[in-house]
């Protein structure tokens, strides 16, 4: 499978590769389950994920992105 996020190969029945996912678990850590669970539609931070593995953004821009209510 691709990944959802990146494109990159993923595991057999993962939506996303582990370098992703491991992105998205830091900003849920960092935002809190609370709030990331009131997002309706969490793909509009994909795009931001993606910078962040490819190193032009960081995990702390997507949480300041979520907080103020993205």
């Amino acid at each position: 499978m691709k990944c959802d996020v990146c494109g990159e190969t993923a595991a057999i029945n993962k939506r996303m590769c582990d370098r992703c996912s491991k992105i998205i678990e830091k900003v849920i850590r960092e935002v809190g389950p609370d709030v990331w669970e009131k997002i309706p539609d969490c793909k509009y931070i994909y795009p931001m994920v993606k910078r962040v593995a490819d190193g032009s953004l960081r995990t702390q821009d997507i949480v300041k992105d979520i907080l103020k209510g993205g």
